[in-house]
């Protein structure tokens, strides 16, 4: 018997959906359509309305945080405590393992610094790394690329797009360094969270009565956000739902933007085809404008690898006149300067959602807000400027042209380009020729603005020379040059060093202040499920959108969907901002832009 009152407010798709009775489903589902009360009215329509005992329902999202707004939003319908399991993908693969006994006990699971400890000491070890510098920032330089590699590779098995996370000269390591972290990893009895994928997979395959057991438990399976996917979680989900087949799979591949996790949306079309699914599309955004709505169509549309399908704005109200506003400035700091203009002037009780690319593109945005007293909320570490080597060399220059007396700062720089120095040059009788020229260099930017000394030293005095020599790849060389940009930029308006220091210290890592404030910094991924009345989202270039130099058409497409999820996010009104540059360093407005100023066709 039907609970007809499950049923209400719902649209045709959205009632389909509910009462989708046995076998697969996919259910595409775009941004704003109602997905999370389609889920929600489903498990109660199995439990009410099919007389499925509720511990046979799993529920998987992606997030901790999903899962438990999911898990209430369940509990406030039905008012009573039932079994169903919600949790996300590695929850209920770790549950798995520890309930069948896999560990023998209770593992250690590591953060990410953790993590990053344990590779530092395994490329450390190793003899092909560890001969080739002493500098502990390429070290850790390193082992953040393996950790990348690794973790990809646990999530997808494809070794060759895992080795493209390492630069050429490390590609051959790459086994004998992850037989040595995983090594590494059991003897301190740890795993890391893509491990719990990984091995529980392992677990599935080879041991028949276990998989048998949990395949019988959950009869009816529902997964959200089903696009971010990586192959092997596809495959543990696959295993599991082999016997009833009851899987509903709930996602939005033009949402898909996790690719650097090895999320693939192709699993979505996977899952349509071996299932052979029924699909049943959400494509009411009752979220946005119209306008919102339309733009993001445009943009998304150019994408080919995607289920066709086309949205609308179902609450749209009759003359509304929101818009979507493009805006371009000669460079960053008037950009950013018209942005804190904006945000003074937010209504009371209005939300405005600032989206980047990267967390550690907030970070100018957070310096100058800091600097005007405006209340943010900002719940991402943005990456520390003042901790990058590019930073502390920089800096090193401006303190010993300031006039501190420095051993350590000199020793840092005297060679960063390289002037043929060593450490007996400050005890020696003799001025080596280097000396001289380091010391005229230093004359010369005492005199001038933080800002203006940063570009005399990159250029001038061969600093950026000196990062071309050490580069390994161009990623690391482009990354380089943005830290120096931004650190130009950081610097603009401040007198000298210490007074850039001191604006830098009242940057908290992540702000959530006390007062009240409409105002949230976060990247385009971190503002995924959220929504706001005004999104405003910066730097609307290339090589931040698409992030990098000349991606390939399969991460152009990612890249597009990220701009997507950011445009999406607006209620009410979205404003995209983008700088033409200088005549030494022009910027190129995003290709993702080009469809928004087409001119109309004349009918």
């Amino acid at each position: 018997m039907q609970d007809n009152g499950l049923l209400n407010g719902l649209n045709d798709a959205q009632r389909e959906a509910v009462t989708h009775g046995e076998g697969p489903a996919l259910v595409l589902a775009g941004p704003g359509s109602g997905k999370t009360t389609v889920i929600v009215r489903r498990i109660l329509y199995l439990i009410r309305a099919g007389r499925i005992p509720p511990e046979q329902i799993l529920v998987v999202t992606f997030t901790k945080d999903a899962a438990l707004s999911m898990q209430q939003r369940f509990l406030d319908r039905v008012k009573v405590d039932h079994p169903v399991v919600f949790g996300t993908f590695h929850s209920v693969f770790y549950r798995i393992l520890l309930e069948s006994g896999y560990f023998g006990g209770q593992p250690v699971i590591l953060s990410p610094s953790q993590k990053l400890n344990i590779m530092t000491e395994v490329l450390r070890k190793y003899a092909g790394v560890e001969g080739a510098s002493c500098d502990p920032e390429p070290l850790k330089s390193d082992a953040r690329c393996f950790l990348d590699a690794v973790a990809l590779y646990k999530n997808t098995r494809d070794e060759a797009s895992a080795l493209k996370r390492l630069p050429g000269n490390r590609r051959q390591s790459f086994r004998e360094i992850f037989h040595c972290y995983q090594n590494r990893c059991r003897q301190l009895k740890a795993l890391d969270f893509d491990d719990m994928v990984y091995q529980c997979r392992e677990l599935l395959l080879e041991d028949a009565k276990k998989r048998d057991d949990w395949q019988r438990r959950f009869r009816y399976i529902l997964i959200d956000e089903f696009q971010d996917s990586s192959p092997l979680q596809y495959e543990v989900v696959k295993i599991l739902g082999e016997r009833h087949k009851n899987l509903f799979v709930v996602g939005d591949d033009d949402q898909a933007i996790y690719g650097f996790r090895g999320a693939d949306p192709s699993c979505l079309r996977l899952f349509a085809r071996e299932f052979d699914a029924r699909q049943i599309i959400l494509n009411a955004n009752y979220r946005s404008t119209e306008k919102i709505v339309g733009a993001a169509e445009k943009v998304i549309a150019v994408n080919r690898d995607r289920f066709p399908k086309e949205c609308y704005a179902a609450g749209a109200r009759a003359g509304d006149c929101a818009e979507v506003d493009i805006r371009s400035f000669p460079d960053r700091t008037q950009e950013y300067e018209y942005l804190v203009t904006q945000l003074k002037t937010l209504e009371q009780g209005e939300t405005c959602g600032v989206l980047f690319r990267t967390n550690g593109d907030m970070r100018f945005l957070a310096s100058m807000l800091s600097r005007e007293g405006i209340p943010f909320c900002m719940k991402e570490r943005t990456g520390g400027l003042r901790e990058h080597f590019v930073t502390k060399d920089i800096v090193a220059y401006l303190k010993l042209a300031g006039g501190e007396r420095d051993r350590e700062l000199f020793l840092r720089i005297m060679n960063r380009p390289d002037r043929n120095l060593d450490r007996e040059c400050l005890e020696g009788a003799g001025k080596p020729a280097g000396l001289g020229q380091l010391e005229r260099q230093l004359a010369a930017i005492r005199k001038l603005s933080p800002g203006l000394a940063v570009q005399y030293i990159i250029r001038a005095v061969g600093y950026g020379r000196y990062l071309e020599s050490r580069r390994e790849a161009d990623k690391h060389l482009e990354e380089w040059l943005d830290v120096a940009e931004e650190l130009r930029e950081s610097m603009q308006g401040y007198e000298s060093v210490e007074a850039w220091e001191r604006g830098m210290d009242r940057i908290p890592a992540v702000s959530s202040p006390r007062e009240e404030t409409g105002i949230h910094l976060m990247t385009v991924h971190a503002s995924k499920g959220l929504e706001f009345d005004i999104v405003r989202m910066p730097d609307c270039n290339e090589k931040v959108y698409p992030h990098g130099n000349m991606p390939d058409a399969a991460a152009v497409e990612e890249e597009r969907r990220i701009f997507y999820v950011g445009m999406t996010r607006a209620r009410k009104y979205l404003e995209l901002l983008c700088t033409t540059g200088t005549k030494e360093r022009p910027r190129m407005m995003s290709r993702f832009l080009n469809p928004l100023l087409m001119p109309k066709k004349k009918t």
